[in-house]
């Protein structure tokens, strides 16, 4: 079996694992109502003629009851969390893992930029960052475990995909798909965001086979975000057969990560507390900019002419935007996995986790949203951003948008570019523009400030 196909047929064996978990439960009560009632009318009738000289006739009176039945079935069906923890991606940045001395590059949280190039300037292939390797996990889920007579905050869970990477040496590189993992949370914090402390254990028997033990200190779950510093050891034989093991410390960041404490399961979905004004998996829009090269749908070498309408894109995944109670309850500070700026062939940056911070504004009583931000990104590309944005959710997972902003950054060093990636520069420089964007979020949920749990009791303007 080739490797893509190794990989592939593992990839399905591991989302098969994890859909053998359950993400709600529910419950039903079936009873009958019944419905009795009575009617009773008294009619009074006189009769009829002159009453001459105080003379009083009999009346008639007539009494009718009327007694009825009705009886109907009902149904009452409530909904709960069935999972402790679903996540869809998980990065570490390992410190003390190098069994060779050569680093990754990966950086702090695992994601591209090493810090002495984001804090100093170092040339990234020098090899002296302080994160040599790093863990990236997709497709996380936990479920409870039910030992030591039910003792509480065991999980057991399955990651569809996880690689560990001690170093650039490639021979080193432990792959699992489908990994079995036990861990044991500690709360230190029983509110949202909860602080627990979490040793793990951690199994994988294809395509690599290895053990990987340790503990973590987890910050988060606040509208999918968390934090965790590591500590573990892993051992176990590399895809190339050799065998490796290695001591690591780690700091991690996860999006797209929802934790239930146990006491949650038995608190059905419409109680559930919110943190974040916005999630969504994948935002996408066309732009129009000024002052631009060339609009990236047009073919490099064309002759020179009018600039399109559209010039370029404007892409985002794993989106998050946590509800700050400040400002009348509505400041929000935001993030993403990694945002791609393209107002033209020649004008473009990518972000690692820029931080976005808003004022999120909902003029009616539904989710329509209002939203001026500004974004920063710091690596591997610098840019700025200032922006309005207008979302109308049409479904619980679909959101139509129109930005307009103004963006001002620098494109990745060509050197950078061919280490880290396939996209190839002629003149990278720095650019500046004003844009106007149409797009979508899909598999996104907007909230009302009605379902915050900062903004309950707060009424709309």
């Amino acid at each position: 079996m080739s490797g893509a196909m190794r990989y592939a047929v593992g990839s399905i064996l591991a989302l098969m694992l994890v859909s053998c978990g359950t993400v709600t439960r529910t419950e039903q009560d079936r009873f009958t109502i019944t419905i009795a009632d009575s009617t009773t009318t008294e009619q009074m009738r006189n009769q009829p003629g002159d009453r001459p000289n105080g003379i009083i006739y009999p009346s008639s009176s007539t009494v009718t009851k009327e007694r009825w039945l009705r009886q109907y079935d009902s149904i009452e069906t409530r909904e709960y969390p069935a999972f402790v923890r679903l996540a869809l991606f998980e990065s570490v940045g390992l410190m003390g893992s190098s069994l060779d001395g050569s680093s990754l590059g990966y950086g702090l949280f695992g994601v591209y930029t090493p810090v002495s190039t984001l804090l100093f300037g170092e040339d990234p292939a020098a090899g002296d960052d302080l994160f040599k390797g790093g863990i990236s996990r997709f497709g996380i889920g936990e479920w409870k475990l039910h030992w030591f007579t039910d003792d509480p905050d065991w999980t057991w869970g399955i990651t569809a995909y996880e690689t560990i990477r001690p170093d650039n040496n490639s021979s080193h590189l432990l792959m699992g798909a489908g990994v079995l993992s036990i861990r044991k949370r500690f709360y230190l914090r029983s509110r949202i965001p909860y602080v627990a402390i979490t040793p793990q254990l951690h199994l994988a028997a294809f395509p690599s086979q290895y053990v990987n033990a340790g503990a973590s200190a987890d910050v988060g779950s606040i509208g999918g975000v968390n934090m965790r510093l590591y500590a573990g050891y892993a051992m176990g034989r590399s895809l190339e057969g050799v065998f490796v093991n290695f001591p690591y410390a780690g700091v991690g960041v996860s999006l797209l990560d929802f934790l239930n404490r146990e006491e949650e399961l038995d608190t059905e979905w419409k109680f559930h507390e919110h943190s974040a004004w916005n999630i969504g998996v994948i935002e996408a829009m066309l732009v129009g900019a000024t002052d631009v090269s060339a609009s990236i749908f047009a073919r490099r070498g064309a002759a020179a002419g009018s600039t399109p309408a559209l010039t370029g894109l404007l892409f985002r995944l794993f989106n998050t935007s946590l509800a700050i109670p400040l400002w009348d309850h509505r400041l929000s500070v935001g993030t993403s996995l990694a945002t791609f700026v393209a107002l033209g062939q020649q004008e473009f940056a990518i972000g690692i986790l820029p931080l976005r911070v808003g004022y999120v504004w909902q003029p009616t009583t539904s989710r329509f949203t209002i939203e001026p931000f500004v974004e920063v990104g710091y690596a591997p590309s610098t840019f700025f951003q200032l922006a309005a944005k207008a979302s109308l959710p049409v479904s619980d997972q679909l959101s139509l948008m129109i930005t307009a902003g103004y963006i001002s950054g620098e494109t990745l060093d060509t050197d950078v570019i061919r280490r880290r990636g396939p996209i190839m520069l002629d003149n990278p420089t720095a650019f500046r523009g004003f844009y106007l964007g149409i797009g979508a979020s899909i598999f996104d949920r907007l909230f009302s400030r009605d379902e915050l749990r900062y903004g309950k009791g707060y009424p709309h303007e």
